[in-house]
């Protein structure tokens, strides 16, 4: 006796040409690694590589739209400073095609970087792509790719403002495992 997608995974909707759930709240818990580069007059021009870790928390807003909150973090050891980027924001997930688990994600939020007493806050604006994978019971998988970019902001060091006019970008790749 063969059962379906649907039948083991009791789920409803299509993605991926298997069943999957289009109407409630959610969550994903994402694992991954990260380049963060600052980019000003004083700053070194290399992407420094790390891990990367983000929740999100959502709900379906319309049919192929998820909404949700995310925040997150990335790190990296840079000759024995601790360098790291804390993002919050609101993202959405649109899904171009019904039946796909394709996804292209879109936010705006906050990033902060943080290197020893050096600091920068800022608005920033976040676009990706990513894949859904329904596995069983309302759990799912996947992998995104996105790009966070904040920029008119000001480097500081321990309150007092270094440079102005100060960027900064963090590349990510990471899986999640996520439950409706």
């Amino acid at each position: 006796m063969a059962l379906s997608p649907a039948a083991v995974a009791g789920q409803s909707g299509t993605v991926g040409g298997r069943d999957f759930p289009d109407q409630g709240l959610w969550w994903t818990a994402a694992f991954g690694a990260g380049g963060a580069r600052l980019t000003c007059d004083l700053c070194e021009t290399s992407r420094d590589l790390g891990p990367a870790l983000d929740l999100t928390v959502g709900a379906d807003a319309a049919p192929g739209l998820r909404v949700g909150v995310d925040v997150g973090a990335w790190t990296n050891d840079d000759h024995g400073v601790r360098e790291s980027v804390y993002r919050a924001g609101l993202l959405g997930f649109v899904h171009p095609r019904p039946g796909s688990g394709l996804h292209l994600i879109g936010g705006l939020g906050w990033s902060g970087y943080r290197a020893g007493s050096f600091g920068f806050d800022a608005v920033r604006l976040t676009v990706g792509a990513g894949w859904d994978l329904p596995v069983v019971g309302g759990w799912f998988m996947g992998n995104r790719i996105t790009l966070d970019a904040a920029s008119f902001g000001s480097l500081a060091n321990r309150g007092t403002t270094v440079v102005r006019g100060v960027g900064l970008s963090v590349f990510r790749f990471g899986v999640y495992l996520g439950h409706r």
